[in-house]
């Protein structure tokens, strides 16, 4: 046994022996024949590590380009003489007129090409050639494809100045009232009417969203208006820096307006405001968007940031618009948020009253005296002044003094006063807002 053990451990040293004698050998062998099985790589720094891929192996656009392995997407498709002509048979159609036969080959190469320049061509004379045929709503599903499909399409000029036609179109058929408006807006010359205005629409699809439209093909089958203010918003969203982009923003503005729908009137002004301060419907978008605001205003007992609004941009109007034919409108409107402003005040004096917070009242008559001492309001404060206790308030010294101040009654003109604002805006001594 003992001699078994001992032949097979000198068989296992043999072996080894013989496996470190080949190792050896392979290694002279690749050393002498110049480490060609053996590569060093470049990253990594280590052998027989090149038929994994380094940052060495990967290569740029203009190298790829160069050795000719760019993919078919990244060096742009490259077409044969028959597929420029199934293209190019797309607008042959549509200028000779053939408008049905331009629909149907626009839509083959539209879907055969997509994402290509054929593709884009083709969806653009879709389009067209349904705009030709006065089917509106199939039209401006073309054009917002094409807007989808292509972002920076070539035609984005043509494809908005359509749109806006079809927003216009669609809007003069839904609200006859607005047609004087929708002229204005878009630039047109405007020829005077003394027709008495047009009353709304026999059409109950028109009156009606919900009724759907099957008799006329130039409209959509529901909701006219909504579809038009699509039609409007996508002008501005795909060419902001366009021509029509404030005049599309112009009109759906005074669109909400019309409807009393202020907070998405107010909304479109802003935008018109900020992004165009160029525009031509500047002074509009001032005057009409503090008019909306003044209407979203809901009382005294919400929020006043509307109020407030409204008043800066009349301020703001009555500064940049020096000659505006709306002054003297502004001037009144500015004489009723000054009154509501007072109204406000004193509707948290009313307030902390029932609460039977006597220091809050105090503060709160004081400050509305001081900021509207000219409104029925005030009067009403200094006497509920008079009628504090002072021991509750005898630690707000600042109010202590002003109530030595206080005339121990109302002079006669200020007993004349019923409420009604003396003025909007006054002297800069008095409540810190400056004359315009």
């Amino acid at each position: 046994m003992r001699q078994r053990r001992m032949e097979s451990a000198e068989a296992s040293r043999s072996v080894d022996r013989e496996g470190l004698r080949f190792v050896i050998a392979a290694t002279l062998a690749t050393l002498l024949s110049g480490c060609s099985s053996l590569e060093r790589d470049d990253d990594s720094g280590m052998f027989g590590m090149s038929k994994f891929p380094g940052i060495s192996s990967v290569k740029g656009p203009l190298e790829r380009a160069l050795y000719n392995e760019e993919s078919p997407l990244e060096m742009g498709r490259k077409f044969s003489a028959d597929e420029l002509r199934q293209a190019d048979e797309c607008r042959v159609a549509y200028e000779n007129g053939k408008y049905d036969e331009a629909i149907k080959l626009s839509k083959k190469v539209a879907k055969k090409f997509k994402e290509t320049t054929l593709g884009e061509k083709a969806q653009f004379y879709l389009a067209e050639s349904y705009f030709e045929l006065g089917r509106y709503a199939k039209a401006q599903d073309a054009y917002d494809q094409l807007f989808e499909d292509y972002p920076s399409t070539r035609y984005v000029e043509p494809a908005t100045r359509r749109l806006f036609f079809i927003g216009k179109e669609w809007l003069q058929i839904a609200e006859p009232v607005a047609k004087t408006e929708i002229m204005q807006v878009s630039g047109e010359k405007v020829v005077e009417d003394n027709s008495d205005p047009p009353g709304k629409p026999r059409d109950p699809t028109l009156r009606v969203p919900l009724l759907p439209n099957f008799h006329d093909r130039s409209r959509p089958v529901f909701d006219t208006q909504g579809n038009a203010l699509r039609s409007l918003k996508s002008i501005w969203m795909n060419d902001p820096t366009g021509p029509l982009a404030d005049d599309a923003l112009m009109l759906t503005a005074t669109y909400y307006q019309r409807h009393q729908n202020y907070v998405e009137a107010d909304r479109y002004f802003e935008i018109l405001r900020e992004e165009y301060p160029d525009s031509p419907h500047l002074e509009s978008a001032f005057v009409l968007g503090a008019h909306v605001k003044q209407m979203s205003y809901q009382g005294p007992y919400y929020e006043g940031q509307d109020l407030e609004g409204a008043r800066k941009l009349k301020e703001q109007s009555l500064q940049l618009f020096p000659v505006s034919s709306h002054r003297q409108q502004i001037r009144k409107d500015l004489d009723e948020l000054y009154l509501q402003e007072a109204e406000r005040l004193w509707a948290k004096v009313e307030y902390y009253e029932k609460k039977n917070k006597p220091k809050a009242i105090a503060i709160a008559c004081v400050k509305l005296v001081a900021e509207y001492p000219d409104t029925g309001y005030a009067k009403e404060a200094r006497e509920m002044l008079r009628g504090i206790d002072r021991r509750e308030i005898q630690d707000l010294p600042e109010v202590m003094e002003f109530l030595e101040t206080l005339p121990s009654t109302e002079s006669p003109r200020t007993q004349e006063s019923n409420g009604e604002p003396v003025k909007a805006v006054s002297d800069p001594g008095t409540s810190g807002r400056v004359r315009l």
